[in-house]
């Protein structure tokens, strides 16, 4: 199936029906969604579509005095399902949405309350960390854009001090990467490689250890 593929510009108000609640503790995966998938549009939509993506699920803190005070919604973009086709080693302008999704949801809030500061963890790479900053409150957009330029960055040397399984699996995927793009040589090792076949985004989930931070999760394919 052929995909007309873009990043819209423009962000638009953004409606709490989009939103998916999350817990604390949430540390379980759902099933990668499966079917077709639509294009960005060239241009953005201007309509929310009328079937709400809320998936509400309580959200304790395992310290926590008040429920209330930990309470977050993520937007359904950024959670388990997923709503999104996102290959982290592609540039944004690849991203495909589920059908019903208009493109305009990728300026939405990445969190409500809204946050300025997102720190994301990887569990397959707990070296790495994805910080994501915007001072007038984060964005689908800029979490995507975040995730894309921390795991495109080449390997240091003393970042290659690793298992001598993982840097070869990692050295392969470079390698792979390089024939099926000739640009990608240059580069050398990614980040992204020491993932191996897993570089499909899933979603992510509050932090295992109860943190304010967030973990990102990957499949082989969505």
């Amino acid at each position: 199936m052929n995909y007309r593929i873009g990043v819209p510009s423009s962000s638009s108000h953004h409606t709490g029906r989009s939103w998916a609640m999350h817990s604390a503790q949430s540390g379980s995966t759902s099933q990668a969604f499966q079917g077709h998938w639509s294009a960005l549009p060239a241009s953005p939509l201007s309509q929310i579509p009328n079937t709400p993506l809320l998936h509400p699920v309580s959200l304790p803190h395992p310290n926590a005095t008040s429920h209330q005070s930990h309470m977050s919604f993520l937007h359904s973009l950024l959670s388990y399902g997923p709503n999104l086709r996102f290959n982290v080693t592609r540039d944004l302008s690849h991203v495909q949405l589920r059908p019903g999704c208009p493109s305009t949801m990728l300026q939405g809030l990445a969190v409500q309350p809204p946050v300025s500061h997102m720190i994301i963890t990887i569990p397959e790479l707990p070296a790495w960390v994805i910080e994501v900053v915007n001072p007038r409150g984060v964005t689908v957009n800029n979490v995507l854009a975040m995730i894309c330029e921390t795991l495109n960055q080449s390997v240091a040397s003393h970042e290659m001090q690793r298992s001598s399984r993982a840097v070869n699996a990692a050295i392969d995927s470079s390698r792979a990467r390089s024939r099926a793009d000739p640009r990608e040589h240059t580069q050398g090792v990614k980040r992204v490689d020491f993932l191996g076949p897993k570089v499909f985004f899933t979603g992510l989930a509050r932090a295992r250890d109860g943190s304010d931070s967030w973990e990102i999760h990957f499949a082989q394919n969505v």
